[in-house]
């Protein structure tokens, strides 16, 4: 029996490699089935305003059942991922902050609204999803 897990990755696109590291962790999970719907630099939504951008993120975000997001200071920095993280909080939806490897800084604004944060491996980011999608 497949487990389908609907997560959106939160990220900055200049760090698109967190993105790549978590999306490869959980895509190589087996027993699980993982559905993306984060908007990594190769699924962009062009041609959109600020304002259709914010409704298509607002729409992947209701859809997911966990929103991930790395507890990396440049989280704090990017007021798209501040809006997806009031976005997530305002959805109720669960969220999972990810302590990047070597991270000795983190953001506040994740590490506030966090419901669990995990370390930088595979296992405790699939474990961090099964526990909070339960």
């Amino acid at each position: 029996m497949t487990n389908i897990r609907k997560v959106f990755i939160s990220h900055c696109w200049d760090y698109e490699d967190d993105y790549d590291t978590i999306k490869d962790w959980i895509n190589n999970t087996p027993y699980y089935e993982f559905y993306d719907y984060s908007i990594s630099a190769d699924k962009k939504l062009v041609g959109l305003n600020n304002y259709e951008l914010a409704n298509a993120i607002k729409e992947r975000i209701r859809q997911c059942s966990v929103f991930i997001v790395p507890t990396a200071v440049y989280s704090s920095c990017s007021e798209w991922v501040k809006f997806e993280i009031e976005v997530a909080v305002a959805m109720k939806k669960p969220i999972l902050g990810v302590n990047p490897w070597g991270q000795q800084h983190y953001s506040i604004n994740v590490t506030t609204h966090a419901n669990k944060i995990v370390g930088w491996n595979s296992k405790s980011v699939i474990d961090g999803i099964k526990e909070l999608t339960r």
